[in-house]
């Protein structure tokens, strides 16, 4: 007997954003008219602080904002997602239902809990313009046949000139170890959609299959490279919707591509059986690898550091007498905070913050906890 559970209560508030009108182009009644459906993307998993469902609306085609959230319908990671619910029994199968604070009932299908198999490796390779990391899996038992990957990756740079003081307290202090500013790390997570599928071979096996690719234009691989592949094993039927929303979001453009499609899921509105709901609910435990590469390790590179202007300008400094404090202060203090990076005998050297401090690009100086 499958449980009805996780059983989840939303008080949502349904809004519709308003028509974007174009000038001098045709635009289709399904760009220019927006009817706020409730868009569903939740995943189940055995790990509670792994499994979400986001909460979204619809919006227009031609409006190249992000989704408007639904959010405050339970304590959330951030706006319109809500996650650490329950640890879940692998061997249940799970239906969502969700009722809106003006009386609309959704429900989902009974989902089936897919146990995803290990990664067996992950490896890369590299042409004259790019580094691909590629993922192979298999499954002995033939059960899983349709996979997707999402990855996150995390990579190291750094600025142009070392900052080995700060000003505090109308003082030049030196800088702690743990307030180096020349080497940060950014982290991005996946913006497109990976699958794969054996159906149409004897085995379940996938091999070497690319789940991303990396520029050799890009600051990613010029120091140090880390990327985290996450795998999940899905229906049949889940497989073909994130098929329909990758072919969705990938070939908008001219009305010689591939028109969008609606994307029926398994989510549906039991107080009003002809409303369109969007969104998919799925879940399956997940398997992760993890692989870096080094700098020595890429052959070639293209890159054009963020700090190009301060390589190429000699002109970024100023030489501040280490006894003129009134001075040092007005500098530090001005617009865009300028930092000491280096004393001499000429006195301390002043630098703009593009220059001298890596979080001026983007990223933290704080060190990953998976960074060897």
């Amino acid at each position: 007997m499958p449980l009805h559970k996780p059983y989840i209560r939303f008080f949502i508030s349904i809004y519709l954003l308003c028509n974007i009108h174009c000038k001098e182009a045709y635009t289709p009644p399904a760009v220019k008219n927006n009817p706020g459906f409730l868009v569903v993307d939740g995943f189940l998993t055995s790990v509670p602080d792994s499994t979400y469902i986001t909460l979204t609306r619809t919006r227009n085609m031609a409006d190249t904002s992000t989704a408007p959230p639904e959010t405050n319908a339970l304590p959330e990671i951030r706006a319109g997602i809500y996650g650490n619910l329950l640890p879940l029994d692998i061997f249940q199968k799970y239906r969502l239902t969700i009722r809106t604070s003006g009386g609309a009932a959704y429900s989902s299908d009974f989902i089936p809990f897919k146990i995803t198999p290990p990664i067996d490796s992950l490896s890369w390779k590299e042409d004259s313009n790019q580094v691909s990391i590629m993922v192979s899996t298999h499954d002995p038992g033939n059960n899983s046949r349709y996979y997707r990957w999402a990855y996150e990756e995390t990579w190291l740079y750094h600025t142009f000139f070392t900052s080995n003081f700060n000003y505090e307290n109308d003082n030049v202090v030196t800088r702690s170890r743990d307030s180096l500013i020349y080497f940060c790390y950014t982290t991005k997570y996946s913006p497109d959609i990976q699958l794969g599928t054996s159906a149409n071979l004897s085995q379940d096996q996938i091999s070497n299959i690319d789940v991303h690719n990396v520029s050799k234009a890009s600051e990613k691989i010029y120091e140090k490279y880390s990327i985290l592949v996450k795998q999940y094993a899905l229906t049949r039927e889940q497989f073909d919707y994130w098929t329909n929303l990758k072919k969705n979001s990938e070939n908008l453009g001219t009305l010689f591509d591939a028109q969008p499609s609606q994307l029926s899921g398994n989510i549906h509105c039991t107080s009003n059986p002809s409303e369109t709901v969007l969104g998919d609910l799925y879940a399956s435990t997940v398997t992760r690898k993890r692989m870096f590469i080094n700098r020595n390790q890429v052959a070639l590179y293209f890159v054009n550091p963020y700090f190009l202007p301060c390589q190429i300008n000699g002109d970024v400094t100023l030489v501040i007498d280490g006894s003129d404090k009134q001075k040092a202060y007005d500098y530090l203090e001005k617009p865009g905070h300028l930092y000491t990076f280096l004393y001499d005998n000429y006195g301390y050297h002043i630098a703009e913050n593009l220059c001298a401090d890596c979080r001026e690009h983007g990223g933290t100086i704080m060190k990953p906890d998976f960074w060897p």
